[in-house]
């Protein structure tokens, strides 16, 4: 993937990928919980924040899940835009690192629920498992996090309104933090979303990649649907279509995010 971003940016946009490895994963101590993995992902964007922005650099982060990560991808991009609801530039004026702009966010083979999940690997009605989803200790769904999302753009129309009419009154501008003030810029939309679905996925069943994008659509998120041809669970990006999708759509978020920025 790193390869056709590199080699076919049409401004010479740099691409770097960055991969975050949960407490309970890969070389990480601790053990994996839902709570906890939240907090990982919170304390990651912060890091890369901090780690790649800089006067000169206009940075803008996508996020990208595959399977369950697709929930947890999902559900940071609503955590971090909330954290931060409204003040989105990366470099204060001070040199301070503030929070950078979710440009896109990338939902590949997802899975829309821990309870869709038992059921589509337990298929079989006599097996208890697909009845325990109720006790279980996560409870991950992209369509909950998308609901965050929807709210969290609400809020901000709402006080997007609120700054037009004390403005149309005369009212003084109160500003938001010590970093800047409140204005009208400050308001952003929620970033736009790939779902990415394997058209031969052998572990997440067709219906779940129409239920996302009737939720996308009922909420009115801008939402993009591709169904990758002949792929299996994990080899939506190693297929042609599939691969140009998301090369097209990262191109098309950071060329868009970069104008109204």
């Amino acid at each position: 993937m790193s390869t056709p971003l590199s080699t076919s940016s049409p401004d010479g946009t740099e691409f770097t990928i960055v991969a975050l490895s949960y407490r309970g994963y890969w070389t990480s101590s601790g053990r994996a919980t839902q709570s906890g993995i939240e907090l990982d992902a919170q304390a990651f964007l912060d890091w890369v924040s901090e780690t790649y922005t800089a006067p000169e650099t206009d940075l803008e982060v996508i996020l990208w899940g595959h399977s369950l990560g697709s929930a947890i991808a999902s559900s940071a991009t609503a955590t971090y835009l909330s954290r931060h609801h409204g003040d989105q530039s990366s470099v204060s004026k001070g040199g301070t690192h503030l929070p950078v702009n979710i440009a896109g966010l990338i939902l590949e083979a997802p899975s829309s629920s821990i309870k869709d999940m038992l059921i589509s690997l337990y298929p079989q009605k006599w097996l208890p498992y697909r009845y325990l989803w109720p006790f279980s200790w996560n409870h991950w769904s992209c369509t909950t996090a998308m609901e965050r999302i929807a709210r969290w753009r609400d809020q901000n129309e709402e006080q997007s309104d609120a700054i037009i009419q004390r403005a149309k009154s005369g009212a003084p501008m109160l500003p938001r933090s010590r970093h800047n003030c409140i204005s009208l810029e400050s308001f952003r939309s929620p970033p736009p979303i790939l779902l990415l679905s394997a058209e031969s996925d052998e572990v997440i069943p067709p219906h779940v990649a129409d239920g996302l994008e009737s939720d996308g659509k009922r909420l009115k998120l801008e939402l993009e649907r591709k169904d990758v041809r002949g792929a299996l669970h994990t080899e939506a990006p190693v297929k042609v279509d599939g691969r140009e999708a998301l090369v097209n759509f990262i191109f098309r978020c950071t060329s868009e995010r970069a104008r109204v920025a």
